[in-house]
């Protein structure tokens, strides 16, 4: 991930490719200096991009996020020229937020300064999201710099590559919840995650990415990797939540028939106790040691069923501490990306605990 000592830093390349053109403008002044007053013009703010982009001195995190995000040299240009940081949960509100529960921000791109900001992500399950954001807030950076009539052909292709996904894909749901806090923000918004998540897209749009991209794969792999994360546990808590449903369904159900065949054994009991009581109320004695050898047949099941009942009940209880143990995994994974979940949206099978 970090920069080798041998290597050319994007800046050194930066560097001699800006000392190389103000070379060939000099000479070109020689000849004709209205032409290269002309290009200076037209190219202001690559220069600028440039210059920036060369007097920043990345941090071996940010150089790795290039390698691993497969940036080129475009797309490292769009990046380093925003002046990335990563910065602390504690401080990352200062300069990016949003308060919705269940959305998770990670980084912004800030129109007003061109700066891109990147939340620490420190849980080492998720740490492959880290590239993916930051190449994510690059190409807002790009978007910035296209012109009006680029974006507008880049709109059709974005919302036919939109078009083409499954109906209940993850990115509907986020785009909604983009649109719902700005309106103007969807077509931006699916050129910078169409482009770091979606692997299958049009081929125009993917030669367009080929920009910022020498390769596009690298950054979908690593925006997978966390999506299977978060879907096993998820796919786990469904199965378990599932199952507790089904075994609280037979718990309740024996348990009716135990408190049943309890009030009615109780009942035959105190009928044979009050039958007993009554001089000649069993002819023989034959006759009452042989109601009551039923009757206590009837309470040697029914204690069996008690401890079915029980074991059942005990069963239950382990894999709901199991249930909250994956809930609180998950809390954990979403805070790690700076997700706030609400109460409601926890998995639970039951309000708590069985007892008999």
């Amino acid at each position: 991930m970090g920069r080798k000592e041998n290597s050319v830093s994007l800046g050194q390349r930066i560097g001699r490719s800006l000392l190389a053109l103000l070379a060939l403008g000099a000479i070109a002044l020689q000849g004709g200096a209205a032409w290269g007053a002309t290009w200076v013009l037209d190219n202001e703010r690559l220069l600028k991009d440039r210059l920036v982009a060369y007097q920043f001195d990345a941090s071996a995190e940010i150089m790795g996020y290039v390698s691993e995000a497969g940036l080129s040299d475009t797309g490292e240009l769009y990046l380093m020229t925003s002046l990335p940081r990563v910065v602390s949960s504690v401080e990352f509100d200062r300069y990016c937020s949003r308060s919705e529960p269940g959305i998770g921000v990670l980084g912004c791109y800030t129109l007003r300064d061109g700066r891109i900001y990147l939340y620490d992500v420190t849980d080492a399950r998720l740490t492959s999201i880290e590239p993916v954001v930051a190449a994510h807030e690059m190409l807002h950076s790009a978007w910035a710099r296209l012109s009006v009539s680029e974006q507008n052909d880049l709109a059709v292709l974005l919302e036919e590559a939109y078009a083409s996904l499954p109906t209940d894909h993850p990115l509907r749901e986020r785009i909604v919840s983009y649109e719902d806090r700005d309106s103007t923000s969807r077509i931006p918004e699916l050129y910078a995650i169409i482009g770091t998540e979606i692997a299958t897209i049009p081929g125009a749009l993917e030669n367009h990415y080929a920009t910022y991209f020498s390769d596009r794969t690298k950054v979908v792999a690593h925006a997978d990797e966390v999506y299977v994360v978060f879907d096993t546990l998820q796919q786990e808590l469904l199965a378990l939540s599932n199952d507790l449903s089904s075994r609280n369904a037979e718990i309740e159900g024996l348990r009716y028939a135990y408190e049943e065949a309890n009030s009615a054994l109780r009942r035959d009991v105190l009928a044979l106790n009050e039958k007993a009581a009554i001089p000649g109320g069993f002819p023989s004695k034959s006759e009452f040691e042989s109601v009551r050898a039923a009757l206590v047949e009837r309470q040697n099941r029914l204690a069996t069923m008690r401890t079915t009942l029980q074991t059942k009940i005990n069963d239950y209880n382990v894999l709901l501490d199991e249930l909250t143990t994956l809930n609180d995994e998950v809390s954990e994974l979403n805070q790690g990306i700076n997700v706030t979940l609400e109460s409601e949206e926890q998995l639970e099978a039951s309000d708590g605990m069985l007892t008999e």
